[in-house]
């Protein structure tokens, strides 16, 4: 939260390289822990793919010019991503889940 929240726009792209590999491995790291992902696509983004008719909307976005009915051929632009397992920890009761991290006071 740190990171996204502070303005990066003074730093050196080096800095925010260097900050972004730790942030990217801490994410990575959490979606694992609690997701398995696959591929929407298997095909490689820029490869020619075809949408078969009663294709999933939530799961395929038609970009550029959409006209008639399936099935569309076109250029796979992204492979999109799904969820084949997700589990996410229960909130504990009396729990703020809108508090996304609490703030620290070392006493003493």
């Amino acid at each position: 939260m740190d990171f996204l929240q502070q303005d990066i726009t003074a730093f050196s792209d080096v800095d925010v390289g260097a900050a972004a590999r730790v942030v990217h491995a801490g994410c990575r790291k959490a979606l694992r822990a609690h997701a398995d992902v696959e591929p929407v696509f298997k095909q490689a983004e820029g490869a020619r793919v075809e949408v078969l008719p009663g294709f999933d909307a939530d799961e395929v976005k038609l970009v550029g010019d959409v006209r008639g009915e399936p099935p569309y051929a076109g250029v796979l632009r992204h492979r999109g991503w799904r969820a084949t397992k997700l589990e996410l920890p229960q909130i504990v009761g009396g729990h703020d889940a809108r508090v996304l991290a609490p703030a620290e006071v070392e006493l003493g």
